[in-house]
């Protein structure tokens, strides 16, 4: 995907305020790879999954300072009590929408704060904090900068359990000075277990058209595991997994939320878009039945029916841009068989969109090539207050 994300969009820097500190080339390293964003993707039957990754954009003249860099980091070291800082919004510009949590679980010596929770359009945000004493981390094999990660979730509302879904993970990349990192974790509420027997049994859920706004409902997230980085002597081989070690355990927070708020500000707009695509031996249809605006994020769920079986490779998908030609596009998880591509894509809202504009585009990775369908593109006004 052609996806780009500003971390320090809107922000103003004085260097004079902060010490400066000369990085070391793998603590550059380190930083860099700390500003991935992982997606993990819907489980799905049948065909392999889709997922798109975001990389957070270092613009080669803030890695060239790192001076102003590290600068920058420690203005935004608060990820885990204000989850705009990495949504590209002012600080506390969410505050109506999100609570205030402040409740610890601990397990094996490892303590996952909650810190915020906010309910949004299809998803669950948690702005976290992990940290571990030092019987943990030396059990471990960590080092002193090595961070201990989230890993599955799993989310109560009500009588509604949801897991096995799409989560994403936003780290801060330096950590705070007690030693423990901050995290934004997002986890899509699209698959519900609806009579509590453990398995998933309603998939495209929409929670917040199933919410009543007058009422106030429990909810838990329960942690189930944690993921850390093995020490390059701990790994066998080079791929990624085998890099990761995973602690199972219990860390569940307990707090409740109303949705009348987001519920009111979530504005649906039907599109029932069916547009006919034919490039390159790729022939079928994509369509777009509605695009959800949140005070939060942008969704829409979009497939793709071939006229034949899909060539692995294949993708088949919409950016959106802006009104001032900004590509919003952020992410995207699903799945589908050997003639249907099932898409949730999530794209960024930011507070002066007033147009959306919808670029199918068209691409097949095997083959290496891309095509945007800039003769199918539509607009669509929006109220973004």
């Amino acid at each position: 995907m052609k996806n780009e994300y500003d971390l320090l969009n809107g922000s103003s820097i004085d260097v004079d305020e902060y010490e400066e500190i000369e990085l070391t080339e793998s603590e550059k390293k380190r930083m860099k790879k700390r500003l991935k964003r992982e997606i993990k993707p819907v489980r799905k039957k049948a065909r392999p999954l889709f997922a798109a990754a975001v990389l957070l954009a270092v613009t080669p003249v803030m890695m060239q300072n790192e001076t102003v860099w590290a600068s920058a980091v420690r203005i935004s070291q608060q990820l885990g009590q204000q989850i705009e800082l990495l949504m590209n919004k002012p600080e506390g510009s969410l505050s109506s929408y999100k609570k205030a949590v402040n409740e610890t679980a601990t397990d094996q010596g490892i303590e996952v704060k909650v810190n915020e929770l906010m309910l949004d359009d299809g998803q669950v945000l948690l702005g976290l904090t992990i940290s571990a004493d030092e019987i943990r981390r030396t059990a471990l094999g960590l080092n002193q900068n090595a961070p201990i990660r989230p890993g599955e979730l799993r989310v109560k509302i009500g009588n509604m359990s949801f897991f096995d879904s799409a989560s994403s993970i936003r780290e801060e990349p330096i950590k705070n000075k007690d030693g423990s990192w901050d995290y934004l974790y997002a986890l899509k509420l699209t698959q519900a277990d609806t009579d509590g027997d453990g398995e998933i049994d309603v998939e495209g859920y929409s929670v917040l058209d199933h919410i009543d706004p007058s009422k106030n409902y429990q909810i838990s997230a329960q942690f189930t595991s944690l993921e850390f980085e093995k020490n390059p002597g701990q790994t066998k081989s080079g791929n990624y997994r085998d890099s990761y070690g995973e602690i199972k355990g219990n860390w569940t927070v307990h707090t409740s939320v109303n949705g009348s708020k987001i519920i009111a500000d979530t504005k649906v707009y039907p599109l029932n878009k069916e547009i006919p695509i034919s490039e390159k031996g790729i022939e079928g249809v994509l369509s777009i039945k509605e695009v959800r605006v949140s005070p939060v994020s942008i969704k829409m769920h979009y497939t793709f029916t071939s006229n034949g079986s899909i060539r692995g490779g294949t993708d088949v998908g919409v950016d959106i841009k802006d009104q001032n030609g900004r590509n919003l596009s952020e992410s995207g998880s699903g799945g589908g068989t050997d003639t249907v591509i099932e898409m949730d894509g999530e794209y960024r809202n930011d507070k002066d969109v007033t147009m959306l504009r919808f670029i199918p585009y068209v691409s097949d990775h095997e083959k290496d090539w891309s095509k945007d369908l800039t003769s199918d593109a539509f607009n669509l006004k929006v109220n973004n207050n």
